[in-house]
C-alpha cells in the first residue's frame, strides 16, 4: 500500500527533477529532440538571407544569416499529436514558405534528429544530415 509518506517523496523529487532540468543548459526531452538548421549557401558577396520560423504555438522571430552561416533551431516533438515548423526566407527579390518539419502521430518528415536545409541561389536543399550528405532539391524560388 503507498502511504502519504512516500507519495510526498515522489513529488518532492519529481519537483527536483524538473527545476533541475528547467536550470539545465542543454534541453532535455521526455520523447525525441530534434534540430532544424537553415544554412545561406548563396554566392560570395550576396546581400544576406532573412528567415523567419514559427509553429503554431511558437514564433521564432526574424533572422539575419550571412553567407556560410545558419540559424537553428531545437524543440522536443510531441508523439502524440503533431508538431509542424514552417519558415519564410527572403534574399534580394526572391522569397519561399515552406515547412521544415512536420510530425503526425509518431511519424515525421526528418529521418534523423537533424532537418537540415540550405539555401542556394536557384532553389533550397534539404538533408538529414549535419554536415550535410546526399543534398536534394526541395524547392524553387
Amino acid at each position: 500500500m503507498i502511504t502519504k509518506l512516500f507519495m510526498f517523496q515522489c513529488l518532492i523529487m519529481s519537483c527536483i527533477l524538473m527545476k533541475t532540468m528547467a536550470l539545465s543548459d542543454k534541453r532535455v526531452c521526455l520523447t525525441h529532440l530534434f534540430t532544424v538548421y537553415i544554412v545561406n549557401n548563396l554566392p560570395p558577396n550576396s546581400s544576406p538571407l532573412v528567415v523567419h520560423c514559427a509553429s503554431k504555438d511558437d514564433d521564432l522571430g526574424n533572422h539575419t544569416v550571412v553567407r556560410n552561416q545558419d540559424y537553428h533551431f531545437d524543440f522536443c516533438d510531441n508523439f502524440w499529436s503533431t508538431t509542424k515548423f514552417f519558415c519564410h526566407v527572403w534574399w534580394r527579390n526572391k522569397d519561399k514558405a515552406f515547412v521544415v518539419f512536420k510530425e503526425k502521430f509518431g511519424r515525421t518528415s526528418c529521418l534523423k534528429d537533424v532537418c537540415y536545409w540550405a539555401v542556394k541561389d536557384d532553389g533550397i536543399y534539404y538533408s538529414n544530415y549535419n554536415p550535410p550528405r546526399g543534398l536534394k532539391k526541395r524547392y524553387d524560388w
